[in-house]
């Protein structure tokens, strides 16, 4: 069985493209989701256990909600994790330590393409686009992006 790492930013946007991803996927596929999560920026307090259990709790069910837009039942078994980091920083952190064949990524997801190539010669990990090009309209600017990303993997 396949394994997929996919960051989401908790959007329905996200889940529907998920789904209609998974839809179109013959074999199961095991999914880790990781929700890289933040304090908020307009406390200035310190990082204390409290305000990490805080932020932790809320991040947990914001990707409980995210998960009741997935498709089920799911074709593998899905993992969650909730980090407190940068996106950029999570995924580096999970290519780097853990195994996957896949990177699930999403267009807008540009952090994350970023990461994944800094750490691309140290994984067998492929990256692979979630939505096909022709389903989205795109700038110029993220057409020439995502073909660099292309290229690069």
């Amino acid at each position: 069985m396949k394994k997929a790492l996919l960051l989401t930013d908790c959007s329905v946007d996200l889940a529907l493209t998920v789904n209609r991803w998974a839809a179109n996927q013959v074999d199961a596929i095991d999914l880790t989701v990781v929700y890289a999560f933040a304090l908020s920026q307009t406390d200035n307090q310190p990082l204390t256990a409290a305000t990490h259990r805080a932020a932790k709790q809320e991040a947990n069910a914001n990707l409980g909600q995210w998960l009741n837009y997935l498709t089920t039942p799911w074709s593998g078994k899905i993992q969650t994790e909730t980090l407190l980091g940068d996106p950029g920083l999570v995924i580096r952190i999970h290519l780097l330590l853990r195994q996957y064949d896949y990177l699930l990524i999403d267009l807008e997801q540009q952090e994350v393409a970023s990461a994944f190539l800094a750490c691309q010669n140290y994984t067998t990990t492929e990256l692979h686009r979630l939505t096909v090009a022709e389903e989205v309209r795109l700038t110029t600017a993220q057409t020439e992006t995502t073909q660099q990303w292309l290229r690069a993997a």
